[in-house]
């Protein structure tokens, strides 16, 4: 019994019961199939007989009800008009009031980041078994976000020479846990450091995505393959780690940055979650529902589609969903009025005669500020890793000072006083200062020449 050339063509099967090829989700193929037993040559009323067909191997708790997968394509189409349609339109204002060039290109470079998101990700649903091309242009520019976030923070500050004084005036400030081993953050070089750590994302996003897409055509790449052999496994821990940096120390950017107050007039916050959650909720967001797909937890599938492309579908669905909200959250955010103010207060970027339109959309893809951060960063790299490891070694010794002394604090005591010491309030330890030490402090006694003296103790001021 063939396939009759059904399988692996839009997800039909052959039924031999109805002798045509199906759907399973469809149509239901009978398990039987009843025929007509020869009539007999005397007068005896037809039986029918039942003859058995093999089971299928699809799973109908595994298959969607009819029109899931096609009203999933018309959902996250809508979402992906109404976001490219509201990032363009709010494009479209920067453009047209383009007065602060410097700051407003960065402004847009982020705004991009909705429609591209939206775009690839409905094509990598429409075309599931080619998202992983469609997925590298994503996951390129979400890096890119990243250095245009933080270089926007940076020209709200004032430009680069203000933040790195208004850095280097803070005091030093400890690492959260887990990281609080590494000792105090050296704020000479904070900014130094923080746009580092952003752009080795900047760069390890690209890498694996390229990665990711050469094990596509050489046959080698699964999603939901866990092993610890696998491809996926360890592309997800680099990954990982590579976000979990950049995203440490943009909150921690934030956290240091909260005594600045023209920084603080642009609402930083807002702007912070608009990128992250964008950047890092999705990337985390793809990790979980590839999670929940390997192991069962979701069991139905797009379609006829395989278990990886299931977790990709759904992946990208959600994402076209999301985009329809955030491109509304932009709309708030990144508002080109906000650059139209000339008592704004906000950095030193001066308020320009507006570009006209042509002008405002060459400028737009200008490149040149990228490649120079892009230089002076990574000629500024060896000196903030060697100062980075100088200050880990320091609060190693200073630990293990710490730790020593301790040591000897308890060999010095006998095992009673230290236990009684541990028990004995602070106040109560601090020794009493004799009385000749006190001959020359002036006190307002009384009359009394006994005042001050206790009764049962000569010698002992009370």
């Amino acid at each position: 019994m063939g396939d009759h050339g059904c399988v692996g063509h839009g997800g039909y099967s052959w039924c031999e019961a109805l002798n045509e090829c199906v759907r399973p989700w469809e149509t239901d193929c009978p398990d039987t199939l009843e025929i007509d037993a020869p009539t007999p040559t005397h007068n005896v009323t037809s039986v029918p007989t039942t003859v058995p067909i093999p089971e299928t191997h699809h799973d109908k708790d595994e298959e969607p009800p009819v029109g899931t997968y096609d009203g999933a394509i018309v959902i996250a189409l809508l979402c992906t008009i109404i976001a490219v349609g509201l990032s363009l339109h709010l494009i479209r204002g920067h453009l047209r009031n383009y007065v602060k060039p410097q700051r407003q290109r960065y402004v847009i470079r982020i705004v991009w980041m909705v429609p591209i998101y939206a775009i690839n990700s409905f094509l990598s649903l429409c075309f599931i078994q080619y998202a992983p091309i469609f997925d590298v242009p994503r996951d390129v520019y979400e890096s890119y976000v990243l250095y245009n976030f933080v270089a926007l923070l940076i020209d709200y500050m004032g430009g680069e020479n203000e933040a790195k004084a208004f850095f280097a005036a803070q005091p030093p400030q400890k690492h959260w846990w887990p990281f609080h081993w590494l000792g105090d953050h050296d704020m000479s070089v904070f900014l130094e450091t923080t746009r580092l750590c952003v752009l080795q994302y900047s760069i390890v996003r690209p890498v694996t995505a390229f990665t990711t897409l050469f094990l596509y055509f050489s046959g080698d790449w699964d999603d939901t393959d866990w092993h610890a052999t696998a491809a996926n496994l360890w592309i997800m821990l680099v990954n990982n780690a590579s976000v979990t940096l950049a995203l440490y120390y943009l909150v921690y950017f934030y956290h240091a940055t909260l005594p600045c107050e023209p920084l603080q007039r642009a609402k930083p916050l807002l702007k912070f979650i608009a990128v992250k959650l964008i950047v890092f909720f999705c990337f985390w967001q793809s990790m979980v529902i590839s999670l929940l797909v390997s192991f069962g937890v979701v069991t139905r599938r797009f379609a006829h589609q395989s278990p990886d492309r299931t977790t990709t579908g759904l992946n990208d669905f959600v994402i076209c969903v999301e985009m329809a909200f955030f491109a509304l959250l932009h709309e708030c955010v990144f508002s080109w009025r906000e650059h139209t103010r000339r008592d704004d207060g906000i950095g030193t970027t001066p308020l320009q005669r507006a570009l006209t339109y042509d002008q405002a959309f060459r400028d737009m893809f200008f490149v040149g500020d990228v490649t120079a951060d892009l230089g002076r960063i990574i000629c500024e790299a060896p000196t903030v890793c060697w100062r980075g490891g100088k200050r880990v070694r320091q609060a190693q010794r200073e630990r293990e000072a710490r730790r020593q002394q301790q040591m000897r604090h308890k060999m010095e005591l006998p095992p009673h006083e230290e236990e009684k010491q541990a028990a004995t309030p602070q106040l109560s330890r601090e020794p009493s200062l004799p009385v000749d030490d006190l001959a020359d402090v002036p006190l307002d006694r009384p009359d009394d020449p006994n005042w001050g003296w206790s009764e049962g103790e000569k010698g002992t001021f009370v």
